[in-house]
This record gives C-alpha cells, sequence and structure tokens, in this order.
C-alpha cells in the first residue's frame, strides 16, 4: 500500500508530468506543476514556523490553492484541518481552539471571517507566498502519522475532530477509485460537494491525485445552472452529487433548460438516500445511472457501494472489499446473514480516536469497529438498505416505523419535490407518523392535495406507518452536508408521547 498522498502525486509526476490534473475555470494545472507547488508550500510553511505535527487550518473555497495547501501540510508532516467555508465565525473559531491550529491559509473572499474567528495567523495570498518561496523536501512521517484532521457536522454537541493518518488516503483511493469506478487517466471528475467535505475530498483530491486523471474544480456555490455549465464545457465522465442536487437538477430540466450529460459514464450520489422515484427520473431525463453507496467522516469515504454494474436503486449498495461490517441487534449481538440492526464498520481508512473527546472515542470507537448510528436493513443478496438513524425511529401501535419507508411512499406523488416524516402526538396523545413536503414548482399547498398524498400513501403501507397529516414548507431544513435536520422538524412538533 501507498504510504500518502503525496507519493501517487510523485508517481503521476514522473510518469505524466504534461497531463492535467485540475481544470479550473480557464486554468490548467499539471501533475509537474502541482508537485511543483506543493514542494514551495512545504519551503513557505517551514519559513512561517509550521514543523510537522503542527495544524493548519483551511478556510478555502474549492480551487487549485486549496489542493496546494494540502498536499504542502500533509508533505511536510504537518495535519491539515479543513473548516467548511459555510460556517459562522464561532463556529470556525471552535475548531481552531480545539484543534491548536498554529496558522490558517484562506481565500480572499473568507479573509474577514477568520479574523473573525481570531485566527492565531493567517495566510490570505497563498500564491504571493509561493511565488517568494524555495521547494523544500518531504518531511519525515510514515503512514501511520496523523495528516488530517475532519471535523463532523452534529445535530447536537460540539463537532467532533476525526483524525485521519496519511495511509488512510491511499486505503479509499484503492478500495474505491480503483475497484469501483476503474478511474483512468481518460477520465474526468466533478464532485458539487465541496473539498472540506469527506465525501468531497475523496472526490476531487485523493481520487484524481491517485488514480491520474483530471478533476474539475469550482469556486462558486454549485447552482443547477452553473452545473449545466460544467456538463456542457468540461465534460466530466463522472459526476458526484448528493440527492438535493439530482433534485434540483431534475426540476431545472423540467423547466427547458438543457443538460448535456452525454460524456457521463455514472453518477454517484452519497449524504443521504436517494429516493427511487428520484434515481428513476435521472436515469429517464439523462440516460445514466446513478450508484449510491454510503461513507462516513470517520471512514473518510465509502466502504458501501453500489457498482456500475450491480446496482439496485433506493439500496446503498454491498460491502466493499477491505471493509468489515456488522450488522448488530438490540443486545449489540452481530445478526447473521439478512436481517436488520444497528452498522458498524471496521477498515484501514477507520479514524482510531476523536481529537479531544476521550468519552466520546470510547463510545463510538471500539476494537477498530466505528458505531455509525445507522439503521440498516441486509438482504439475501448482501445488499444494504438504509432504514433511518437510530434516533429517528419511532413506534406506531407498538411496532416500529422506519421514516425511510414512508417518505418513499410519499415521494411518490408526483406534486411531491421532497419529504421527511417523523413522529408526532395525535390530538388524543398517540404517536402517529406526520409528513413535513416541499413541493414542486408550480403545485399547491392545501387540504386536497394533503388528502391525496396520504391517499397514496395508504396503498403502499400498513395502517400503522401512514402519515397522519402533512405539513407543507418551502424547504426542508438541511445541514451544510445536505442532509436533513430532523430534530428542527421534531421541534416544530406536538410532543410525541
Amino acid at each position: 500500500m501507498t504510504r500518502s498522498i503525496v507519493d501517487y502525486l510523485a508517481e503521476n509526476a514522473r510518469r505524466t508530468p504534461d497531463a492535467t490534473l485540475v481544470y479550473f475555470k480557464e486554468r490548467k494545472i499539471s501533475f509537474r506543476e502541482m508537485e511543483d507547488a506543493s514542494a514551495r508550500c512545504r519551503g513557505a510553511l517551514a519559513a512561517l514556523g509550521i514543523q510537522p505535527g503542527d495544524r493548519v487550518a483551511l478556510v478555502m473555497s474549492d480551487g487549485p490553492e486549496m489542493m496546494i495547501a494540502m498536499l504542502g501540510v500533509m508533505g511536510m508532516g504537518a495535519i491539515v484541518v479543513p473548516c467548511s467555508t459555510m460556517l459562522k465565525p464561532a463556529e470556525i473559531e471552535y475548531m481552531l481552539k480545539d484543534s491548536g491550529a498554529k496558522l490558517v491559509i484562506v481565500t480572499p473572499e473568507h479573509l474577514e471571517n477568520a479574523k473573525a474567528a481570531h485566527a492565531p495567523k493567517i495566510v490570505h495570498d497563498l500564491n504571493q507566498l509561493l511565488e517568494k518561496s524555495k521547494p523544500a523536501p518531504l518531511g519525515n512521517f510514515t503512514a501511520e502519522t496523523p495528516c488530517l484532521i475532519l471535523y463532523t457536522s452534529g445535530s447536537t454537541g460540539s463537532p467532533k475532530g476525526a483524525v485521519h493518518l496519511h495511509d488512510h488516503l491511499p486505503e479509499t483511493i484503492e478500495r474505491v477509485a480503483k475497484v469501483v469506478y476503474k478511474l483512468g487517466p481518460d477520465d474526468r471528475i466533478f464532485s458539487s460537494s465541496r473539498l472540506f467535505f469527506a465525501y468531497g475530498l475523496g472526490n476531487s483530491f485523493s481520487f484524481p491525485i491517485g488514480s491520474g486523471c483530471p478533476v474539475v474544480l469550482c469556486s462558486e456555490r454549485p447552482t443547477p445552472q452553473l452545473i449545466a455549465e460544467i456538463l456542457k464545457r468540461d465534460r466530466p465522465t463522472i459526476f458526484f452529487a448528493v440527492p438535493a442536487v439530482f433534485r434540483a437538477l431534475i426540476e431545472y430540466a423540467k423547466q427547458g433548460n438543457k443538460l448535456d450529460t452525454s460524456a457521463l459514464r455514472f453518477c454517484v450520489s452519497a449524504g443521504e438516500v436517494l429516493p427511487v422515484a428520484t434515481w428513476n427520473e435521472w436515469k429517464e431525463m439523462s440516460g445514466v445511472e446513478i450508484i449510491e453507496t454510503i461513507g462516513t467522516t470517520e471512514l473518510l469515504h465509502a466502504f458501501i457501494h453500489n457498482f456500475p454494474d450491480r446496482n439496485r436503486p433506493g439500496s446503498s449498495g454491498v460491502r466493499l472489499e477491505g471493509y468489515e461490517v456488522q450488522i448488530r441487534d438490540e443486545s449489540g449481538k452481530p445478526v447473521e446473514g439478512a436481517g436488520r440492526g444497528t452498522l458498524h464498520v471496521k477498515g484501514r481508512s477507520a479514524i482510531p480516536y476523536y481529537l479531544n473527546k476521550p468519552e466520546k472515542s470510547a463510545e463510538l470507537i471500539q476494537d477498530g469497529w466505528v458505531k455509525t448510528g445507522d439503521i440498516y436493513r441486509r438482504d439475501e443478496e448482501g445488499f444494504y438498505w438504509f432504514e433511518g438513524r437510530a434516533d429517528d425511529l419511532f413506534k406506531c401501535s407498538g411496532m416500529w416505523v422506519s421514516p425511510g419507508e414512508v417518505e418513499d411512499a410519499v415521494t411518490a406523488h408526483p406534486a411531491v419535490l421532497e419529504a421527511a416524516v417523523v413522529a408526532e402526538a395525535d390530538d388524543k396523545g398517540a404517536t402517529i407518523a406526520a409528513a413535513y413536503v416541499a413541493l414542486r414548482p408550480g403545485q399547491k399547498a392545501g387540504d386536497t392535495l394533503s388528502k391525496e398524498i396520504m391517499d397514496l400513501a395508504a396503498t403502499k403501507l400498513p395502517r400503522f406507518k401512514r402519515p397522519q397529516r402533512v405539513h407543507f414548507m418551502d424547504a426542508l431544513p438541511r445541514t451544510a452536508t445536505g442532509k436533513v435536520q430532523r430534530f428542527k422538524l421534531r421541534q416544530r412538533s406536538s410532543p410525541a408521547s
């Protein structure tokens, strides 16, 4: 196994030095240019007093400079701390203090946020710094040296810093990019998910560097119009997104806008369950299949995945080679064969601990097994089907209800764009399923439509699972990674007993 991502870069810079690694607006950056820039970045960091083991935070929009910064920091043996550009100064300040970051590198548009976060030292023009810097050799580190801290987006409590080691990135390249996607130099990647997320970091950083193929980077918010422009201009062969983005693109196309998907081999969806209705609409509209996956910040990327030639819409896929997956029942005992329970994962890319959180580390990481908190069903063929977060399930009439199953029934109505189901109490205090619904453009909310949705769901679900109320919203509340914030919907609901 290759020691580090910087070794992949060196190998590809030696083998195909002039091949393009990054397409960014009107710029092209080759593998050799990226390696040269990362060597100068190591020199610049050393001149600023950064030493191996130090933490360097990034508050940067996606672009070549962010890739250079990550490679420079990792290559000298220091640790990268990517911070979401969607965060408020107080949230960034928490990450800077928790990680002990000695330096913050920003792109100019995020300079004021970094200042407001009381960053200890700021580099706001990396390119200018690189012009004055001399190359420095690689630092002294091993495959098991920490190189990356990714903060999880939690709905409760403070974010947890997931500590990744150098050989975690090569593991995702070998297990996912080369086996599932079969990436090669003729491919071209575009991901609407940002580099500061684990999903986006794998898609747009690790996989192109490790597979020798180019990536298209975009610093602006990936609106449907911008994605359409990139699909037409840059012609990526693989497009990574989350379900909300695929839904937005479908609506964009329905409004008469052109989406050129002719260069795509397939698309990948992660972050939350992709409804089968959305899968079908995308396939009908584009002619391209979406392969769904599940990964976590703690595992860095996917460990269960559909394959282009083995794909089950609605499923997260099958276990990837190199990872152990267990479904455990309520007593904590592994379920053999087909069954249902809490998902636990073990693999070489799993974090050994959370930064500064020994209690959480002990609770969620035991003997190398990471407790995901997801409830999954495994079928006879080895496909895994998401049934909800452990804390999202609820009982109606004494029987467990999985929100995802109810949501599939609700989104089957043609007027519904997306839905989320939570528990509410009826007038007598009994727990019922309530659906929060966002409608497609041009659809009118009201009692008639509410009844239609509930009647349709009644044809697909047993009585205890059927939604008894429908609440209409302009849009569902979501985290920065695109996941529905069900706790906010529960806060709006009357408490269930």
